[in-house]
């Protein structure tokens, strides 16, 4: 599965942008997250197995995703749980989107 890394970050720092949920951050906090989280996402992509024809496991990524933004971001701690729930969203709608997701 090829994922073009540059792509789905623009792709998903566009779906926050849309929703507005998250205006008052800066587009330089916010590139900086869906960067941690997109980072943190492939490395349990990777140790999961997943590129291989693993399982992902949306409990366990979440857990690290949330996590990783709570600890990297503690001035948005606040928020972390529902930045990690978007980004998770979001994530998955690009993944559809070029048709690299099978569902079981």
């Amino acid at each position: 599965m090829d994922i073009n890394l540059i792509e789905s970050k623009d792709y998903i720092i566009e779906k926050f942008r849309k929703e507005g949920d998250f205006d008052f951050l800066s587009d330089g906090d916010l590139e900086r997250i869906v960067e941690t989280l997109i980072t943190a996402d492939d490395k349990y992509m990777d140790e999961a197995g997943v590129y291989d024809g693993g399982v992902y496991d949306e409990d366990e990524a979440y857990g690290r995703l949330f996590e990783t933004v709570s600890a990297d971001f503690p001035e948005y701690k606040t928020y972390a749980m529902r930045l990690t729930e978007d980004y998770m969203d979001f994530a998955e709608e690009y993944l559809a989107s070029i048709e690299a997701i099978e569902w079981e």
